[in-house]
């Protein structure tokens, strides 16, 4: 399979982001880090797919984008709880902005 950037990039920020849930407190443990690494899956998932069968790829990449705002929500709750600082709480919705108007691209070339 030819490597898409997309694809790369939303790998590299799971990667980045798993150290960061791994200090949500316990009580978070199977609800909001467990749905970040989810949603995180679905995004990979759904790109792969999207790559792959081109009959559904619109449909994969509007999922694809649904996680990412469905990321950003998430993060955004684990900001206001003080799971994350404000600052890296913006670092990561820079990263899947890029994510997402990298996703939005390929729609409208598809």
């Amino acid at each position: 399979m030819k490597e898409l950037l997309v694809y790369k990039k939303a790998e590299v920020l799971l990667q980045n982001v798993y150290p960061i849930i791994r200090n949500f407190p316990n009580a978070e443990k199977y609800a909001l880090a467990l749905e970040v690494k989810q949603a995180f899956f679905r995004l990979l998932r759904n790109i792969v797919l999207a790559n792959n069968i081109k009959s559904r790829r619109r449909l994969h990449q509007e999922e694809a984008d649904a996680e990412i705002k469905l990321l950003l929500v998430l993060f955004s709750v684990a900001k206001n709880q003080k799971y994350i600082s404000k600052g890296k709480h913006y670092e990561l919705q820079v990263k899947l902005e890029e994510i997402g108007r990298m996703l939005g691209g390929w729609m409208k070339s598809s």
